[in-house]
């Protein structure tokens, strides 16, 4: 079977209708131009995470065109680049949390936004479609990635401003920009950005599994709520420091180290938790495995080399296990109980205040309810 045009754009109008139904499209102009950009431009191998089954299923549009545009034309994320430890380092991002991310952007024309992380350069080809490419700069750490989506964005038409470089240090300007929309996870937001934005400009970032939106002010420091939960792969020059591979898990289960009993609490797996939990700490990744044999409870910090895990016993308790600096399991139980004392709240509950300096500070329902200093790093 041959797949045209036609195809993609009737596949396109199925997307953008699901979209829609599911509350995550509203303004005609991103439905518009969800409906304009083909998505496959942007990707032509690439592979499709199924978190039930565990494993990853390839597409190539060369070789099966027809499943890999039902793939393209999924509410899925693609994973379209891995590094040589089998590491996934760009994706193209679920359609649903672009078109959340860039309807919580609230541009306007004549706004200058500015992207952290091109990859494949799909959401940069959506920006251009609404502002005009003149309005979009994006910037990614890999050349061959914003060379890739250079070509790319120029065979559909459009040649914003891409730049080589680390995001976290923002890109040289001679204005402000009006938006900062990154499309990678970040473990705190960079001081670069605070002076990168106009006054009363925003920053839209993922911290911990939910998105930060934030107002600048005219002494450079943000504030704002989280607003959704969302988690983007990190940015490359974070990966090495916290994503630990299975191996790190699996060696962990076996490891030898100092040994006490703990409470096991039964809303650790509660999703605010994980969220609230990710937000204080970026750097601890956590995993819960079930097996016959019981359950186990996996902390790790490649970025110290802090790692402890807990096996759940009769009674509420657990044997837990620990080595490297640092409890983690002790900050997991004092996070638990600090947050189990404040009624247990949403994250969408919390705010943010980021000053000139970097200081990050958690609040509570307004920003004069100030309730920790986040962890510096």
């Amino acid at each position: 079977m041959t797949t045209t045009s036609a195809d993609s754009a009737q596949l396109r109008a199925r997307l953008v209708d699901h979209l829609v139904e599911d509350g995550f499209l509203h303004e005609p102009r991103w439905r518009e131009a969800f409906l304009a950009i083909p998505r496959e431009e942007f990707v032509d191998r690439f592979a499709v995470h199924d978190p039930t089954a565990g494993r990853c299923t390839h597409h190539d549009l060369t070789m099966d065109r027809a499943g890999a545009l039902a793939a393209v034309y999924s509410d899925v994320a693609l994973v379209t680049q891995l590094d040589s430890g089998g590491t996934a380092t760009s994706s193209s991002t679920t359609p649903s949390l672009m078109a959340l991310m860039l309807e919580r952007l609230d541009v306007y024309p004549g706004h200058r936004v500015l992207e952290i992380g091109t990859g494949t350069g799909y959401n940069a080809a959506l920006l251009c479609h609404v502002l005009g490419d003149h309005a979009v700069t994006s910037v990614d750490i890999d050349p061959c990635l914003v060379e890739r989506a250079r070509t790319r964005l120029a065979g559909l038409g459009y040649r914003p401003r891409l730049v080589v470089g680390d995001g976290a240090l923002g890109v040289p300007a001679t204005t402000h920009y009006d938006r900062i929309i990154a499309t990678c996870g970040l473990p705190r937001v960079p001081e670069a950005w605070l002076t990168q934005v106009r006054p009363s400009g925003i920053i839209l970032v993922n911290l911990g599994f939910t998105l930060a939106r934030l107002t600048v002010t005219t002494d450079h420091s943000a504030c704002g709520r989280f607003t959704d939960y969302a988690a983007f792969m990190f940015r490359r020059a974070d990966l090495s420091e916290i994503a630990p591979t299975v191996q790190d898990i699996i060696a962990a289960a076996d490891r030898d180290g100092t040994t006490h009993q703990a409470p096991l609490p039964p809303f650790l797996e509660e999703r605010s938790l994980q969220c609230l939990h990710a937000i204080v700490y970026p750097h601890v990744r956590r995993v819960i495995v079930h097996s016959d044999d019981g359950d186990l409870y996996s902390l790790s910090n490649p970025a110290t080399g802090a790692w402890a895990r807990a096996c759940p016993e009769p009674g509420g308790q657990a044997t837990v296990v620990h080595g490297g600096p640092g409890d983690l399991w002790r900050n997991l139980l004092d996070l638990a109980a600090w947050w189990d004392d404040l009624g247990r709240p949403e994250p969408t509950r919390f705010g943010l205040t980021v000053s000139s300096g970097g200081v990050h500070t958690l609040w509570l329902d307004q920003p004069d309810r100030t309730v920790m200093s986040l962890p510096t790093f």
